[in-house]
């Protein structure tokens, strides 16, 4: 006897629920250790502060690019359900041994808490991806409620762990963390039954016949997480170059209605999670409202690249107003934050919901984990930019994160009504129809053996990517000529910039695409 589609509903939104408490305990656990890791190293394991941040700084990009192999265990191994459920009780067990507070058993809870995350992550997305099932909005939502929960965890997690080790010390602190990820595993466990008796958590999910070529949904994946990369750089600045702007070049006082209020810049630094905890509710109730809404995923990503590059750009002209070498008002820094909460809001969880629905179903996990390696990645370019900080000029600084910012921008617009048509063709066999139509539209191929998301896909040659490049060639090779008298090497920067800021979007895209192609046949 089928259930009705209101009992199913309710049944899906209970373990929507169930799976974000196993996300916001998952992320108490880790925000209640992150804070407090290099105190605690130095501490009890009497390690230097420059060794425990390299190792804080590699155990954390080891989580982050485990998710590629632990996806591929997930995927053709274990499992997903499995994985996931493992991957909790590792960091339960991980963050145990911290708590015994022993030099034997640091290093080997490290080890676990890595391969812990490496499992953990993919596996929880794919399990809220299937939750959802085949709405597109309703998948979004669900991703939105997912982010809430980890940043509810975030910031919960950061409170507890600074009240556990001054009131309690460290077995307090490792004990709650290890208390809070068992219980994730537990609550897991109970929303993974509630998945499999309402049959969302199977592995018979129909898919269209059309999406059965992979190279193409594999390509989309791949170009949405290395555009991914560009957001992670992006967000990892709230806490290195706009809190140190914000500690050497802010003022620590504003007035607000005739009262004088000081803001560090540990107050600044809040600021950013507080207004994404405040827009996640607000953009959830305008999503749940739009019923037909005229903006795509893939448009919505776009702007959030957008205001990206705008919250980095009102940075450059504070910089240039005397934030080079002075101080400025801390108005410039809230509004770069409101931009960048904003941003976040519409790259972070819409993103790897995106990623999920594009994903071909024996790759989901494998492609949730490429979604946070581009996380690692990110963080790398992040630290190599951070080198330039006292090197460049501040407003030299942040142009240039606007402009790869925009840049980011310009594959995921270009390919806009393609990722659109690729949705489509996931939305289920009830709209092949107007799928087909839509695709006729979108992806005509004159043709009609040609396959088109082979042909959407096609970057441009090399003679004609050289053509484009050319003029930024010569115009740099000019400017690099010491030879030159400075008029003409000035004349010849201005010629560079604009050529790039012409061309190099182009090339950007059409690099990206190369990447993504090669990518998947190595992949394959």
């Amino acid at each position: 006897m089928m259930s009705s589609p209101v009992s199913s509903s309710a049944s899906r939104r209970w373990s929507l629920v169930l799976l974000c408490a196993v996300q916001s305990c998952e992320r108490f656990a880790f925000l209640a250790m992150l804070p407090m890791f290099v105190p605690y190293a130095q501490d009890r394991q009497a390690l230097p502060t420059p060794t425990a941040l390299m190792v804080l700084a590699v155990v954390q990009a080891l989580s982050y690019l485990g998710g590629l192999p632990g996806g591929w265990l997930a995927d053709r191994r274990l499992g997903v359900r499995l994985a996931t459920t493992l991957g909790a009780l590792l960091l339960a067990l991980a963050y145990a041994a911290l708590a015994l507070d022993r030099a034997l058993p640091f290093w080997p809870a490290l080890g676990l808490m890595v391969v812990g995350h490496s499992l953990f992550r993919p596996g929880l997305h794919v399990l809220i991806a299937r939750a959802m099932g085949d709405d597109e909005q309703a998948r979004e939502r669900g991703f939105l409620w997912h982010y809430l929960a980890a940043n509810i965890g975030y910031a919960t997690g950061a409170l507890y762990g600074e009240w556990a080790h001054a009131a309690r010390g460290w077995a307090w602190l490792f004990g709650g963390a290890a208390m809070a990820s068992l219980l994730s595993a537990g609550v897991l466990r109970l929303s993974l039954s509630r998945l499999q008796s309402d049959g969302a958590d199977t592995d018979g999910t129909h898919q269209p016949p059309a999406v059965a070529s992979r190279h193409g949904n594999m390509a989309a994946v791949w170009l949405l997480c290395s555009v991914a990369v560009v957001f992670w750089l992006t967000a990892q600045q709230a806490g290195s170059s706009l809190a140190v702007f914000a500690a050497m070049n802010t003022e620590q006082q504003i007035t607000l209605l005739s009262h004088s209020l000081r803001l560090g810049p540990g107050v600044l630094a809040s600021l950013h999670g507080l207004m994404v905890i405040a827009l996640l509710p607000a953009f959830l109730y305008l999503h749940g409202r739009s019923h037909s809404r005229s903006s795509s995923t893939a448009g919505l990503l776009v702007w959030g690249y957008v205001a990206t590059a705008a919250a980095f750009a009102l940075m450059t002209g504070a910089s240039l107003r005397g934030g080079d070498a002075g101080r400025v008002s801390s108005a410039w820094l809230i509004g770069c934050y409101a931009l960048l909460s904003l941003a976040e809001v519409l790259l972070a969880p819409l993103g790897v919901s995106l990623v999920t629905r594009l994903a071909p179903r024996h790759r989901a996990a494998q492609s949730v984990g490429l979604w946070f390696a581009g996380s690692a990645v990110g963080n790398g370019l992040a630290a190599m930019l951070g080198l330039c900080w006292d090197r460049w000029p501040h407003h030299r600084y942040f142009a240039a994160l606007a402009a790869v910012s925009l840049a980011a921008a310009v594959p995921l617009l270009s390919r806009r009504r393609h990722l659109d048509w690729l949705t489509a063709l996931t939305m289920g066999s009830a709209a092949s129809t107007t799928v087909e139509k839509n695709a006729q539209t979108v992806s005509p191929a004159t043709n009609p053996g040609l396959d088109p998301i082979a042909a959407a896909d096609q970057p441009a040659y090399w003679t004609r990517m050289l053509l484009v490049a050319l003029p930024i060639l010569l115009s740099g090779s000019l400017m690099a000529n010491t030879a030159l008298p400075l008029p003409a090497r000035g004349v010849s920067a201005i010629a560079c910039g604009l050529a790039v800021l012409c061309f190099g979007p182009y090339l950007f895209a059409h690099s990206l695409m190369r990447w993504a192609r090669r990518g998947i046949g190595l992949a394959e």
